[in-house]
């Protein structure tokens, strides 16, 4: 794991060029990046943003106000719990936000699910299906290749091509525009006491359970007004346009009830899960932090024990010096005999290398102090 405290202040700005597997991104309320994975690291760049890389699946922890820059994913990816804004280049996989900022993609690969935006959505391609809900902004997608599920958008949205069904049911903002092109089905739900009117562009099968909604035929179009008609929906469909009451379509409330509970239960987990996995990502450090501790100890209490037993062999090679040598006290008036010349030197002297390596086995058991002396003395050439 790869951890980096933040001393600066300010919004962090994070930059991910590219994940090879997957990737999990969560916010968390210290100021701090982490990362997990096959060569996980975390550094900071010259101009103050922060950089993540990794081999593999990547497991990112940041600030909560962090803006988060996402290259490339090649798997699947989920961004959780982030306030700040979020670009996206290219994801391979399928795609999971939520509690976030502005949303800026590029491509998604597979399905997108989208909750709790805290500003724009604009999103270029979506490969799959795609459910956005709760936006607290704009919404303008180029292209869903599948189904669009767009519910609870606080103001205008766009999308230019759907190519299966689309499901619509949000209150409609005075004033704001909505277009829709739809490849099949269209079931728009309308909220009681609405000023909204509905601008059918193209399509064959158009039906209206919506109450106090009132047909009114045009030239080039046909409309159907709610109230004073203050917010504009611009529908094109290939199939069949369902304009429905809050209450009437049973189905799909029933449909957006079990999601939301499943939403919910699975959400209490992760989290359960994450804060389980934050706390033995600590209890991992700090255990490693005692082992490193205890290793250096033991080095430490290794080197003085070689140490003291340098300085006994030492001390009982001079010892057993003295014992080998003798002198005359016959008389002092006798004259000793002059001492020989010393033997020349054939052999270098014991290096320090030498003597620790005979140190060494002295503390391994190989060989005694006796044994390691005598060694000495047939190394020094006696």
């Amino acid at each position: 794991m790869s951890y980096l405290e933040l001393t600066q202040t300010g919004t962090p700005r994070l930059v991910i060029d590219h994940v090879g597997g997957s990737l999990r991104l969560r916010g968390w309320d210290r100021r701090a990046i982490s990362a997990e994975g096959d060569r996980a690291e975390v550094r900071e760049a010259e101009d103050g943003r922060f950089n993540v890389n990794g081999a593999g699946d990547l497991t990112v922890r940041v600030p909560v106000d962090t803006e988060i820059t996402l290259n490339t994913v090649g798997g699947d990816a989920k961004i959780t719990g982030v306030e700040g804004s979020v670009t996206i280049g290219n994801v391979g996989g399928d795609l999971v936000l939520r509690k976030i900022g502005p949303v800026t993609i590029d491509n998604i690969g597979g399905d997108l699910h989208l909750k709790s935006a805290g500003g724009d959505v604009r999103i270029q391609h979506v490969g799959g299906d795609a459910t956005i809900r709760e936006v607290e902004g704009q919404v303008f997608i180029t292209a869903v290749g599948a189904d669009l599920y767009l519910r609870d958008v606080n103001g205008p949205a766009e999308v230019e091509r759907i190519g299966s069904d689309l499901v619509l049911s949000t209150a409609y903002v005075p004033g704001a525009v909505y277009r829709f092109h739809v490849g099949s089905d269209i079931v728009c739900r309308i909220p009681p006491d609405q000023d909204v009117r509905f601008r059918i562009l193209g399509c064959d099968d158009l039906t209206v359970d919506a109450p106090d909604a009132e047909v009114v035929e045009g030239g080039q179009y046909e409309e159907i007004v709610c109230g004073a008609g203050a917010a504009l929906v611009e529908l094109q469909a290939g199939g069949e346009i369902r304009l429905v009451g809050q209450d009437e379509d049973y189905l799909m409330a029933i449909n957006v009830q079990l999601e939301e509970e499943l939403e919910a239960r699975l959400s209490g987990l992760e989290e359960k899960l994450s804060e389980q996995l934050a706390g033995l990502d600590e209890i991992l450090a700090e255990k490693a932090r005692h082992i490193h501790e205890r290793a250096e100890r033991e080095a430490e209490r290794a080197m003085r024990k070689s140490e003291r037993v340098l300085r006994q062999a030492e001390r009982k090679m001079e010892q057993g010096k003295r014992k080998r040598g003798f002198t005359l006290t016959f008389g002092s008036d006798i004259p000793r005999p002059p001492r020989p010349p010393a033997p020349p030197q054939l052999h270098d002297p014991v290096t320090d290398e030498e003597r620790l390596i005979i140190l060494r086995m002295v503390e391994a058991g190989q060989i005694s102090v006796e044994e390691a002396e005598k060694l000495l003395a047939a190394l020094e050439g006696r």
